[in-house]
């Protein structure tokens, strides 16, 4: 992925702005307050305390930084996961459909993750469920 965006990025003229790191959080060799921009795609689900992106945005993030987080959105039960399944990946080997299945499961519900952030003081960032399984985290720091 990060080498499509590096790609896009060069194609645009934007490579002197726009900087890509891959890191594996926690990640203690980032610089503080350093990032103007954090863009997450599909991670808060796969860690098993969610607290470490948020605590990552808190200490990595410059004042007024803008924050974009997408995830998968937790149905409210196992029988809307499977129909979300079916819909989305029905066509899929079934190792992909169960992983699908299983991230659905694992993922945060708005609410859930409005608290998480108000634990980290982030209540500044707008949460909004977007579409039949996403959600979406969004909005710009305090300067």
């Amino acid at each position: 992925m990060l080498a499509l965006a590096r790609e896009a990025i060069t194609r645009v003229e934007l490579d002197h702005r726009v900087h890509l790191r891959a890191v594996r959080l926690p990640d203690t060799t980032l610089a503080p307050h350093a990032f103007d921009t954090l863009i997450s795609n599909s991670l808060l689900h796969h860690l098993a305390d969610p607290q470490v992106l948020w605590r990552a945005v808190v200490d990595c993030a410059e004042p007024g930084a803008a924050v974009f987080v997408m995830d998968l959105r937790r149905p409210d039960t196992r029988a809307q996961a499977g129909r979300l399944v079916q819909e989305y990946s029905g066509n899929e080997p079934e190792v992909l459909r169960r992983d699908f299945f299983n991230s659905l499961l694992a993922a945060y519900r708005p609410e859930e993750i409005a608290a998480q952030l108000a634990q980290v003081n982030l209540s500044c960032l707008q949460v909004e469920a977007v579409g039949d399984r996403h959600v979406v985290v969004h909005g710009h720091l305090p300067s």
